[in-house]
């Protein structure tokens, strides 16, 4: 590959990353994570309380080993790319298409296993594709005992050796598959509830409702012209078994959904044959056609990079608001020499991350006509009252 290449990969990965670090410099921390932080034994937050200790309490130590394994994933993906893919352009298109995707945006800057998560399936995808077999045995073996979403993984590479008649590999997926459902609970009981129609929505808003359906179109395809490889599998495999499992219960969509984007050079493969199969002239209507598709995904990166300036023009109730606010209001709490304060439980956690301590006295609480005020871009946001 030539030079110029990696650097236009190194490009997109630094805008990437700097759009990030701007997004986490705006966001406070979350209830569920404040949560987790303080009560949780989950990978991730082990991996967020290992990073304060080592960087100090803030929102950068609390999100930046996610942002780091996301970094990771994109070079997964280019090495991925180059291999599977003909061209070094092809690979700089699905890069650039991964590093836009919204939910792969938002999981890379929350306190979420799911980066870490996607990060194992693109190890597993990688070694298979680049015919490690010591090390693609031995990843599969260890990532098993980290979470049940892995069990998309070993079910994926069950039905490609039942394809391509490989008894060894077969019997290993199963192995692993079943131990994987052994060690964790997925809460697989109850009483049958549907979800089917809330995860197909937020499956559309993960990638992008257009783009969505041309991805699910192009996995199909694949699939239909005997298309043989594990990426294909894996990306197939996670949304069939999300959307059959959700026809029954609500199941963690936030760990099960990104796995889908492990197929996502399947989909670039698929476009650019289309694409180079066909004279010059009937080239553009495809060209046209993908730009259509790729619209709305830019219109909604471009909503999640700047969704601060949205409090300028909503009256309603942001789609992030669960994280803001409270940063903001702990720096206020501070110039008012209040180190301690009687808040709400979820409050009260959050505002405990930036320094704020437990107290009796004075009480906070949210208040139309408080005095505390919070303002985004000279607007008012939110408003607390203190009782003394």
């Amino acid at each position: 590959m030539k030079a110029k290449y990696y650097f236009y990969f190194l490009l997109i990965v630094c805008l990437d990353t700097a759009i990030l670090l701007a997004i986490i410099n705006q966001i406070s921390i979350s209830y569920n994570e404040a949560y987790g932080l303080n009560h949780s034994q989950n990978l991730a937050s082990i991996i967020a309380r290992w990073s304060i200790e080592l960087f100090g309490q803030n929102d950068f130590a609390l999100r930046i080993p996610f942002l780091f394994i996301h970094i990771a994933n994109l070079v997964l993906v280019f090495l991925i790319c180059q291999k599977y893919l003909k061209k070094p352009i092809d690979s700089l298109l699905c890069i650039s298409i991964y590093a836009l995707l919204p939910g792969i945006n938002i999981i890379s800057v929350l306190v979420s296993k799911s980066v870490i998560v996607v990060f194992c399936a693109l190890c597993i995808c990688a070694a298979h594709i680049y015919q490690k077999k010591i090390l693609f045995y031995a990843l599969c073996f260890c990532f098993s005992f980290i979470d049940p979403s892995l069990s998309i993984v070993y079910l994926s590479l069950f039905f490609y050796a039942l394809r391509n008649k490989q008894n060894k590999t077969l019997i290993f997926s199963l192995f692993l598959f079943a131990t994987n459902m052994y060690l964790f609970d997925m809460g697989i009981d109850g009483v049958p509830k549907g979800y089917f129609l809330e995860t197909l929505g937020r499956l559309a808003l993960l990638y992008s409702p257009l783009l969505f359906i041309y991805y699910i179109y192009t996995l199909y395809h694949r699939i239909a012209r005997n298309e043989n490889s594990l990426v294909l599998y894996v990306g197939a495999t996670s949304i069939i078994y999300t959307l059959l499992l959700s026809l029954r219960q609500d199941i963690d969509l936030h760990t099960f959904l990104p796995l889908s984007v492990v197929g996502l050079p399947v989909m670039i493969k698929d476009f650019m044959r289309d694409v180079r199969v066909r004279l010059k002239p009937f080239r553009r209507n495809y060209i046209r056609r993908f730009y259509i598709i790729l619209l709305p995904l830019l219109f909604e990166f471009s909503v999640l990079c700047g969704n601060k300036f949205l409090f300028i023009f909503s009256q309603e109730k942001h789609f992030l608001d669960n994280f803001y606010y409270v940063k903001e209001l702990a720096s206020e709490l501070k110039e008012r020499k209040i180190f301690a304060i009687n808040a709400p439980k979820r409050l009260q956690m959050r505002l405990s991350f930036y320094g704020i301590s437990k107290a009796s006295f004075p009480k906070i609480k949210k208040d139309k006509k408080g005095t505390i005020i919070i303002k985004y871009f000279n607007k008012p946001v939110e408003r607390y009252k203190i009782e003394y």
